[in-house]
C-alpha cells in the first residue's frame, strides 16, 4: 500500500512536469507565429528564405509539443489517480491544446507559401486580427494553468476570452467587406480571404476550449 502511494505521489510531478513543458511549446508556438505574421504583415519578412526559416521554427514547435502530448497521455492512463480531474478531462484539455499548436503550424505552412503581401489596406486590420490571436491564445494559457489552483480566476478568464472572439468576428468581418469589394487578382483575394478564415478558426477554437473549461467549473465546484 505505501508503495502504490509512493508510485502516485511520484507519478504527479513527472505528469505536471511534462504539462509544463507542453504549454511552454504551445506559447512558444503562438509567440512565434505572432511575430513573425507581425514581420510579414509591416513588409519586415521580404526574402524568401528568410520567411521560410522563421515560420520552420513554429513547425519545430509543433513538433516538439506534439512528442510532449504523447508523453503525457501514455502517463495519463498510467496515474489516474495522480490528477484533479477525470481522466477523459485531462485527455480532451491536452488534445484540445495540441489542435491550436496544429492549426498555428498549418498557418505558418501557409505563410511560406502564401505568393502575395498584405494589402496596404488590410495592413492594420491584419495585425489587429493577430494581435487578438495571440491575447487569446496566451489567455487560453493562463486558464488552463489556473484551472489547477483557482477556479474562480480561471472562470473569470473565460469572459475575456469570451470578449476577445467577440471582437475579432466583428473585425474579421470588416476585413471581408473590404477585401470582397476588390477586383485586381481573383487569387490573391481568395488566398487573402483563406488567410483571414485561418487565423479566425484559431481563434475561434480557443474560445471554444474556454467554453469546456467553464464547463468544468461548474462540473467541479469544489475546487
Amino acid at each position: 500500500m505505501k508503495k502504490k502511494k509512493r508510485r502516485e505521489k511520484e507519478g504527479k510531478p513527472k505528469l505536471d512536469e511534462i504539462i509544463e513543458k507542453f504549454q511552454e511549446e504551445v506559447r512558444c508556438c503562438c509567440q512565434k507565429l505572432y511575430n513573425y505574421l507581425s514581420d510579414f504583415i509591416e513588409k519586415k519578412l521580404v526574402d524568401d528564405k528568410l520567411i521560410d526559416d522563421k515560420f520552420q521554427e513554429v513547425i519545430a514547435c509543433e513538433k516538439r509539443a506534439d512528442k510532449l502530448k504523447e508523453q503525457y497521455l501514455e502517463l495519463l492512463f498510467k496515474d489516474k489517480k495522480a490528477l484533479p480531474f477525470l481522466v477523459e478531462d485531462q485527455y480532451k484539455i491536452i488534445t484540445s491544446l495540441d489542435k491550436i499548436v496544429n492549426k498555428s503550424e498549418f498557418i505558418a505552412r501557409y505563410m511560406m507559401i502564401f505568393p502575395f503581401e498584405i494589402y496596404d489596406d488590410l495592413r492594420e486590420d491584419f495585425s489587429a486580427l493577430n494581435k487578438l490571436y495571440m491575447d487569446i491564445t496566451n489567455q487560453l494559457l493562463n486558464c488552463t494553468l489556473l484551472m489547477e489552483t483557482n477556479f474562480d480566476s480561471s472562470y473569470e478568464l473565460t469572459f475575456e476570452i469570451e470578449n476577445l472572439r467577440r471582437e475579432s468576428h466583428d473585425l474579421k468581418f470588416r476585413m471581408l467587406k473590404s477585401l470582397f469589394k476588390k477586383t485586381d487578382n481573383v487569387l490573391r483575394i481568395n488566398l487573402t480571404w483563406k488567410l483571414i478564415g485561418l487565423i479566425y478558426d484559431v481563434i475561434s477554437w480557443s474560445e471554444e476550449i474556454s467554453d469546456y473549461l467553464r464547463c468544468l467549473i461548474i462540473k467541479y465546484p469544489e475546487k
